[in-house]
Protein backbone atom coordinates (compact mmCIF):
# COMPACT_ATOMS: atom_id res chain seq x y z
CA UNK A 1 0.00 0.00 0.00
CA UNK A 2 1.25 3.22 -0.91
CA UNK A 3 0.45 6.79 0.61
CA UNK A 4 -0.78 7.45 -3.23
CA UNK A 5 -3.29 4.77 -3.03
CA UNK A 6 -4.06 6.17 0.80
CA UNK A 7 -4.94 9.89 -0.58
CA UNK A 8 -7.31 8.54 -3.71
CA UNK A 9 -8.95 6.38 -1.31
CA UNK A 10 -9.93 8.85 1.12
CA UNK A 11 -10.47 11.59 -1.56
CA UNK A 12 -12.95 9.06 -3.43
CA UNK A 13 -14.12 7.37 -0.14
CA UNK A 14 -13.14 4.42 -1.57
CA UNK A 15 -10.83 1.64 -0.73
CA UNK A 16 -7.54 1.85 -1.01
CA UNK A 17 -6.63 -1.48 -1.59
CA UNK A 18 -8.95 -1.40 -5.00
CA UNK A 19 -6.32 1.54 -5.98
CA UNK A 20 -3.59 0.34 -8.59
CA UNK A 21 -0.69 1.75 -8.57
CA UNK A 22 0.61 1.44 -12.48
CA UNK A 23 3.72 3.18 -12.53
CA UNK A 24 5.77 4.28 -9.72
CA UNK A 25 8.38 7.33 -11.38
CA UNK A 26 8.83 10.89 -11.21
CA UNK A 27 5.00 11.08 -11.86
CA UNK A 28 2.68 8.19 -10.13
CA UNK A 29 0.19 6.78 -12.45
CA UNK A 30 -3.12 5.24 -10.52
CA UNK A 31 -6.12 3.90 -11.39
CA UNK A 32 -9.33 3.47 -9.62
CA UNK A 33 -13.33 2.92 -10.48
CA UNK A 34 -15.33 5.70 -9.12
CA UNK A 35 -18.90 6.29 -9.82
CA UNK A 36 -18.79 3.54 -12.87
CA UNK A 37 -15.80 5.44 -14.14
CA UNK A 38 -12.20 3.51 -15.24
CA UNK A 39 -9.84 6.65 -14.36
CA UNK A 40 -6.37 7.35 -14.18
CA UNK A 41 -4.74 9.98 -11.60
CA UNK A 42 -1.44 11.48 -12.82
CA UNK A 43 0.19 12.69 -9.63
CA UNK A 44 3.16 15.30 -10.82
CA UNK A 45 5.48 16.74 -8.61
CA UNK A 46 4.98 21.37 -8.39
CA UNK A 47 8.08 21.37 -8.86
CA UNK A 48 7.57 19.78 -12.74
CA UNK A 49 4.27 20.67 -13.74
CA UNK A 50 2.39 23.72 -11.36
CA UNK A 51 -1.26 23.49 -11.22
CA UNK A 52 -2.35 25.97 -13.73
CA UNK A 53 0.06 23.64 -16.19
CA UNK A 54 -2.17 21.00 -15.11
CA UNK A 55 -5.08 22.80 -16.08
CA UNK A 56 -3.77 24.24 -19.37
CA UNK A 57 -2.75 20.54 -20.27
CA UNK A 58 -6.19 19.44 -19.54
CA UNK A 59 -7.73 22.37 -22.03
CA UNK A 60 -5.66 21.39 -24.35
CA UNK A 61 -6.33 18.07 -24.49
CA UNK A 62 -10.21 18.56 -23.88
CA UNK A 63 -10.22 20.27 -27.50
CA UNK A 64 -7.76 17.78 -29.08
CA UNK A 65 -10.30 15.09 -28.10
CA UNK A 66 -13.08 17.01 -29.69
CA UNK A 67 -11.58 17.63 -32.59
CA UNK A 68 -11.39 13.72 -33.17
CA UNK A 69 -7.29 13.01 -32.14
CA UNK A 70 -6.71 9.87 -30.94
CA UNK A 71 -5.65 11.00 -27.07
CA UNK A 72 -6.77 10.37 -23.64
CA UNK A 73 -9.92 11.57 -22.68
CA UNK A 74 -9.99 14.52 -19.39
CA UNK A 75 -12.67 13.55 -16.89
CA UNK A 76 -14.30 14.92 -13.67
CA UNK A 77 -14.70 13.31 -10.80
CA UNK A 78 -17.10 14.91 -8.42
CA UNK A 79 -16.49 18.07 -10.46
CA UNK A 80 -12.56 18.09 -10.56
CA UNK A 81 -10.27 17.31 -13.06
CA UNK A 82 -7.16 18.35 -10.96
CA UNK A 83 -6.99 17.05 -7.48
CA UNK A 84 -4.51 18.59 -4.85
CA UNK A 85 -2.41 19.85 -3.68
CA UNK A 86 -0.74 16.88 -1.35
CA UNK A 87 2.08 16.45 -0.14
CA UNK A 88 4.07 13.37 -0.03
CA UNK A 89 7.74 13.08 1.57
CA UNK A 90 7.72 16.71 1.40
CA UNK A 91 7.06 16.82 -2.24
CA UNK A 92 4.04 18.56 -3.11
CA UNK A 93 1.89 16.79 -5.71
CA UNK A 94 -1.46 17.90 -8.06
CA UNK A 95 -3.10 15.26 -10.15
CA UNK A 96 -4.98 15.30 -13.43
CA UNK A 97 -7.53 12.86 -13.84
CA UNK A 98 -8.06 11.23 -17.41
CA UNK A 99 -10.61 8.08 -18.68
CA UNK A 100 -8.03 4.75 -18.67
CA UNK A 101 -7.57 3.81 -22.05
CA UNK A 102 -8.38 -0.10 -22.39
CA UNK A 103 -6.65 -1.70 -24.97
CA UNK A 104 -2.75 -3.09 -25.44
CA UNK A 105 0.87 -1.57 -25.19
CA UNK A 106 2.65 -0.97 -28.04
CA UNK A 107 5.13 -2.85 -28.91
CA UNK A 108 8.28 -1.83 -31.39
CA UNK A 109 7.01 -3.70 -34.32
CA UNK A 110 6.02 -2.27 -37.78
CA UNK A 111 2.46 -2.51 -37.25
CA UNK A 112 2.28 -0.74 -34.47
CA UNK A 113 4.81 1.96 -35.53
CA UNK A 114 2.25 2.36 -38.49
CA UNK A 115 -0.65 3.35 -36.41
CA UNK A 116 1.49 5.20 -33.72
CA UNK A 117 2.85 7.24 -37.16
CA UNK A 118 -1.36 7.83 -37.98
CA UNK A 119 -2.29 9.06 -34.82
CA UNK A 120 1.13 11.86 -34.25
CA UNK A 121 0.31 12.57 -38.00
CA UNK A 122 -3.03 13.34 -36.82
CA UNK A 123 -1.89 15.47 -33.86
CA UNK A 124 0.71 17.49 -36.04
CA UNK A 125 -2.24 18.19 -38.51
CA UNK A 126 -4.32 20.31 -35.88
CA UNK A 127 -3.87 23.82 -36.23
CA UNK A 128 -6.23 25.29 -33.11
CA UNK A 129 -4.80 27.51 -30.83
CA UNK A 130 -4.18 25.96 -28.16
CA UNK A 131 -2.67 26.94 -24.26
CA UNK A 132 0.43 25.46 -24.54
CA UNK A 133 3.93 26.53 -23.76
CA UNK A 134 5.62 28.12 -27.10
CA UNK A 135 8.76 28.75 -25.68
CA UNK A 136 11.31 26.80 -24.11
CA UNK A 137 12.01 28.02 -20.37
CA UNK A 138 15.21 30.11 -19.80
CA UNK A 139 15.86 28.89 -16.64
CA UNK A 140 19.13 27.35 -16.13
CA UNK A 141 19.09 23.94 -14.88
CA UNK A 142 21.20 21.89 -12.78
CA UNK A 143 23.62 19.30 -13.99
CA UNK A 144 25.42 16.64 -12.33
CA UNK A 145 29.46 16.85 -12.85
CA UNK A 146 29.69 13.77 -14.53
CA UNK A 147 27.22 15.30 -17.36
CA UNK A 148 28.41 19.05 -17.90
CA UNK A 149 31.17 17.81 -20.24
CA UNK A 150 28.92 15.78 -22.74
CA UNK A 151 26.15 18.48 -22.02
CA UNK A 152 27.83 20.93 -23.88
CA UNK A 153 29.20 19.20 -26.91
CA UNK A 154 25.56 18.19 -27.34
CA UNK A 155 24.68 21.55 -27.50
CA UNK A 156 27.68 22.91 -29.46
CA UNK A 157 26.95 20.25 -31.73
CA UNK A 158 22.64 20.94 -31.92
CA UNK A 159 23.63 24.65 -33.04
CA UNK A 160 25.76 23.49 -36.22
CA UNK A 161 22.21 21.86 -37.46
CA UNK A 162 20.58 25.11 -38.52
CA UNK A 163 16.52 25.04 -38.10
CA UNK A 164 15.03 26.79 -41.18
CA UNK A 165 12.72 29.81 -40.00
CA UNK A 166 10.58 27.95 -42.49
CA UNK A 167 10.60 24.61 -40.87
CA UNK A 168 7.24 22.97 -40.10
CA UNK A 169 6.10 23.90 -36.72
CA UNK A 170 2.89 23.14 -34.64
CA UNK A 171 2.03 20.64 -31.71
CA UNK A 172 4.49 18.72 -30.35
CA UNK A 173 3.09 15.70 -27.96
CA UNK A 174 6.65 16.64 -26.53
CA UNK A 175 7.55 12.62 -25.68
CA UNK A 176 6.58 10.71 -28.80
CA UNK A 177 7.48 7.03 -28.79
CA UNK A 178 5.84 3.80 -28.79
CA UNK A 179 5.09 3.37 -24.52
CA UNK A 180 2.89 6.71 -24.73
CA UNK A 181 0.34 5.27 -26.71
CA UNK A 182 -2.27 2.65 -26.04
CA UNK A 183 -3.84 -0.11 -28.76
CA UNK A 184 -7.27 0.03 -28.94
CA UNK A 185 -8.97 -0.95 -31.59
CA UNK A 186 -6.71 -0.63 -34.30
CA UNK A 187 -6.15 2.84 -33.30
CA UNK A 188 -2.89 4.30 -30.49
CA UNK A 189 -4.54 6.35 -28.92
CA UNK A 190 -1.69 8.92 -27.56
CA UNK A 191 -1.50 9.88 -23.77
CA UNK A 192 1.34 11.52 -21.18
CA UNK A 193 1.37 14.76 -22.96
CA UNK A 194 2.92 16.84 -20.05
CA UNK A 195 5.46 17.68 -22.38
CA UNK A 196 3.18 18.84 -24.97
CA UNK A 197 4.39 22.43 -26.60
CA UNK A 198 4.28 24.62 -29.75
CA UNK A 199 7.27 24.10 -32.10
CA UNK A 200 9.20 22.41 -34.80
CA UNK A 201 7.62 19.32 -35.24
CA UNK A 202 10.43 17.20 -35.98
CA UNK A 203 11.27 17.18 -32.53
CA UNK A 204 8.81 14.62 -32.12
CA UNK A 205 10.26 12.12 -35.07
CA UNK A 206 13.28 12.44 -33.77
CA UNK A 207 12.21 11.28 -30.18
CA UNK A 208 10.61 8.75 -32.31
CA UNK A 209 14.04 7.77 -33.52
CA UNK A 210 15.86 8.60 -30.24
CA UNK A 211 13.25 5.80 -28.07
CA UNK A 212 14.15 3.68 -30.95
CA UNK A 213 17.65 3.44 -30.64
CA UNK A 214 17.46 2.85 -26.67
CA UNK A 215 15.41 0.07 -27.41
CA UNK A 216 17.92 -1.76 -29.52
CA UNK A 217 15.38 -2.89 -31.50
CA UNK A 218 16.49 -5.49 -34.54
CA UNK A 219 13.56 -4.28 -36.87
CA UNK A 220 14.39 -0.39 -36.58
CA UNK A 221 14.99 0.20 -39.58
CA UNK A 222 11.25 -1.45 -41.20
CA UNK A 223 10.02 0.11 -37.50
CA UNK A 224 10.60 3.78 -38.52
CA UNK A 225 9.90 3.04 -42.27
CA UNK A 226 5.97 1.97 -41.43
CA UNK A 227 5.95 4.58 -38.67
CA UNK A 228 6.67 7.19 -41.67
CA UNK A 229 4.44 5.42 -43.97
CA UNK A 230 1.74 5.64 -41.39
CA UNK A 231 2.34 9.34 -40.57
CA UNK A 232 2.10 10.24 -44.10
CA UNK A 233 -1.39 8.74 -43.97
CA UNK A 234 -2.41 11.78 -42.24
CA UNK A 235 -0.05 14.36 -42.57
CA UNK A 236 2.14 15.48 -45.56
CA UNK A 237 4.98 17.62 -43.43
CA UNK A 238 8.61 17.17 -44.70
CA UNK A 239 11.56 17.25 -42.85
CA UNK A 240 15.47 17.93 -43.69
CA UNK A 241 18.35 15.64 -42.02
CA UNK A 242 19.23 18.69 -40.53
CA UNK A 243 15.93 19.03 -38.61
CA UNK A 244 15.78 15.72 -37.82
CA UNK A 245 19.66 15.90 -36.01
CA UNK A 246 18.93 19.06 -33.75
CA UNK A 247 15.65 17.42 -33.03
CA UNK A 248 17.86 14.41 -31.49
CA UNK A 249 20.41 16.29 -29.57
CA UNK A 250 17.79 18.13 -28.12
CA UNK A 251 16.10 14.85 -27.05
CA UNK A 252 18.98 14.25 -25.76
CA UNK A 253 19.88 17.52 -23.88
CA UNK A 254 16.57 17.34 -22.55
CA UNK A 255 16.81 13.78 -21.28
CA UNK A 256 19.84 15.17 -19.37
CA UNK A 257 18.07 17.80 -17.78
CA UNK A 258 14.92 15.91 -16.61
CA UNK A 259 17.05 13.33 -14.99
CA UNK A 260 19.04 15.87 -12.82
CA UNK A 261 16.18 17.67 -12.00
CA UNK A 262 14.09 15.13 -10.73
CA UNK A 263 15.87 11.71 -10.47
CA UNK A 264 18.33 10.64 -7.87
CA UNK A 265 21.05 8.99 -9.78
CA UNK A 266 23.55 6.77 -8.77
CA UNK A 267 27.33 7.28 -10.00
CA UNK A 268 26.87 4.46 -12.68
CA UNK A 269 23.68 5.36 -13.88
CA UNK A 270 24.98 9.13 -14.63
CA UNK A 271 27.78 7.24 -16.55
CA UNK A 272 25.77 5.43 -18.55
CA UNK A 273 23.77 8.27 -19.31
CA UNK A 274 26.64 10.48 -20.64
CA UNK A 275 27.72 7.36 -22.40
CA UNK A 276 24.50 6.86 -24.05
CA UNK A 277 24.48 10.69 -24.82
CA UNK A 278 28.24 10.21 -26.57
CA UNK A 279 26.57 7.44 -28.34
CA UNK A 280 24.12 9.80 -29.51
CA UNK A 281 26.28 12.28 -30.65
CA UNK A 282 28.52 9.67 -32.48
CA UNK A 283 25.37 8.44 -34.28
CA UNK A 284 24.68 12.03 -35.35
CA UNK A 285 27.94 12.59 -36.78
CA UNK A 286 28.17 8.93 -38.69
CA UNK A 287 26.44 7.99 -42.37
CA UNK A 288 24.20 5.24 -39.95
CA UNK A 289 21.97 8.30 -39.46
CA UNK A 290 21.22 8.13 -43.44
CA UNK A 291 18.76 4.91 -42.60
CA UNK A 292 15.96 7.32 -40.78
CA UNK A 293 16.03 10.56 -43.26
CA UNK A 294 12.67 11.37 -43.78
CA UNK A 295 12.13 9.46 -47.52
Amino acid sequence: MTDFQTIIGRWLQVDPTQVQMVTDGVNKNLRAMVDHQDVFFRFSPASLHSKSDLEAEAAALKKLYSMGVPCCEIVEVDGRQIWGPVKVNEVEYNALVNRAIVGSSLAPVPSDAKAFGRSLGQLHQVSADLPIPRNVSTRKKRVDPVLQTVLHDLTELANTFEVNPEAEVGICHGDAWLGNAIMRENTAVLFDFEFMKFEALAYDIATFIWALRADNNEEEDQTFRSFVRGYREECNKEFSEGELKNGLLRKEINNIEFLCENVAMSREVKVATARFARDTIDFVLSDEFSRFRWV
